[in-house]
């Protein structure tokens, strides 16, 4: 089962604009985590996240997509569905 790890902050603006746009998404077979990298800065560390929103896709263990920035609804689906 593929994860999409959704990397923010509280005082984030694009993060929160992120989060709405992810209400549209049908995430079908893909499980949404939101990180907080404030609260969990060594899984943001392991991750090499610089800034945020951050999302980094996984499957099995391994990153297969990341994405900086805010998308979208449809421009999340096609990357969490590829």
């Amino acid at each position: 089962m593929k994860q999409l790890l959704k990397f923010s902050a509280s005082w984030c603006q694009p993060c929160k604009s992120l989060s709405g746009n992810l209400k549209h998404v049908d995430f079908k077979d893909v499980e949404l985590k939101e990180i907080d990298i404030d609260e969990n800065m060594e899984l943001a560390n392991k991750f090499g996240i610089r800034s945020v929103p951050t999302m980094v896709l996984m499957e099995d263990d391994k990153e297969i997509g990341r994405k900086v920035g805010v998308l979208m609804a449809d421009k999340i689906e096609e990357f969490i569905h590829q």
